[in-house]
C-alpha cells in the first residue's frame, strides 16, 4: 500500500510543478460594446502589473495564462474583471463584450429664453458684460520687455526644458526617487527613494506589443520615449496602481508629442 502510494506522489508532483510552472503566452483578444468602437480602453492584468490599450478595432494583445484576472477600464463604458480558464486563452481571438456607462440626468429645465438657433435674434435677446481690466494692450505689445539669456540643450525637447530659449532644470527631470511617507487622510502615498525609476517600472508594466504598435514608438527609442515622459513627481505619481488608466492616457498623449516633435 505504502509502494503505490509513493508511486502515485512520484507521478503527480511533476505535473503540478509544470502547471503551477506556466509561462505567460501571448493572448489576442477584441473588445465590443454595440455599434460603438472600443479604442483607447486600458486592459490590465492584475496577476502579472501588465497592461496594454485597445486600438481602432478594438483589439488588443497581452500576456496572460490561465487564472490570471484581466481588469478593463475605460470612461465610457463599465468596468469589466475577468477571470481567465483555459478555454479563454485558447480563443483567439477573445471576445470581451461590455456595456455603456450611461450616465441619467435628474432633471431638465427647459426655460422661455430658449434659443432659436438664429444668430442675429440670439445675440440682441442675451444680455452680455463688458470687462477689462483697465490695460492699454496696444502699450503692452509696443513695450520691449527684456527676455533673460540661458544656454539651450538643443538634444533635448521643448516639454522637458520647458522653453525652447531656456535651459533645463536637472535637478527636477532626474529626480526619480521619492521618500515613502503617510498621508493622514489617503493612506500612502508614493515617492523615489528605495523605488524603481519611471522608466523602468513603466518598460515592466507594459509590452512591447503597446508601445511599438498602439504609440507606434520605435523599439529601439522607447527608452528615449520613456525618459521623455519623465516629469519627476508629476509623472511617478501615475505609477500607482489605482491610477493605470490615468497613466494609459498620459502614455498616450505623451506619445503624440514625441512624434511629433522631430517632424
Amino acid at each position: 500500500m505504502k509502494t503505490k502510494l509513493l508511486l502515485l506522489l512520484v507521478f503527480i508532483l511533476p505535473i503540478v510543478a509544470i502547471a503551477q510552472g506556466r509561462s505567460r503566452q501571448i493572448l489576442n483578444g477584441r473588445v465590443v460594446a454595440d455599434s460603438l468602437k472600443v479604442e483607447g480602453l486600458s486592459v490590465y492584468n492584475v496577476s502579472s502589473n501588465i497592461g496594454a490599450v485597445t486600438d481602432k478595432e478594438g483589439g488588443f494583445t497581452i500576456y496572460a495564462r490561465p487564472k490570471d484576472t484581466l481588469f478593463f477600464s475605460s470612461v465610457t463604458y463599465r468596468s469589466v474583471r475577468l477571470v481567465l480558464t483555459e478555454r479563454d486563452v485558447l480563443e483567439k481571438p477573445l471576445i470581451i463584450r461590455l456595456d455603456v456607462n450611461y450616465i441619467m440626468l435628474d432633471e431638465v429645465v427647459i426655460t422661455p429664453r430658449t434659443l432659436t438657433g438664429q444668430l442675429d435674434k440670439d445675440s440682441k435677446k442675451t444680455k452680455t458684460m463688458l470687462i477689462t481690466s483697465g490695460i492699454d494692450s496696444y502699450k503692452v505689445i509696443e513695450t520691449d520687455i527684456p527676455r533673460p539669456k540661458a544656454n539651450v540643450n538643443t538634444a533635448l525637447p521643448s516639454s522637458v526644458t520647458g522653453s525652447t530659449l531656456t535651459g533645463v532644470n536637472f535637478g527636477e527631470v532626474y529626480k526619480l526617487v521619492f521618500k515613502k511617507r503617510k498621508r493622514k487622510d489617503a493612506g500612502e502615498i508614493y515617492g523615489t527613494k528605495d523605488a524603481k525609476p519611471f522608466s523602468v517600472a513603466v518598460k515592466e508594466r507594459f509590452t512591447y506589443y503597446f508601445f511599438t504598435q498602439m504609440l507606434k514608438i520605435p523599439k529601439e527609442e522607447i527608452g528615449l520615449f520613456l525618459n521623455f515622459c519623465d516629469k519627476g513627481k508629476e509623472s511617478y505619481a501615475l505609477l500607482d496602481p489605482k491610477k493605470e488608466f490615468e497613466l494609459t492616457d498620459y502614455l498616450v498623449g505623451k506619445s503624440k508629442e514625441y512624434l511629433e516633435k522631430d517632424k
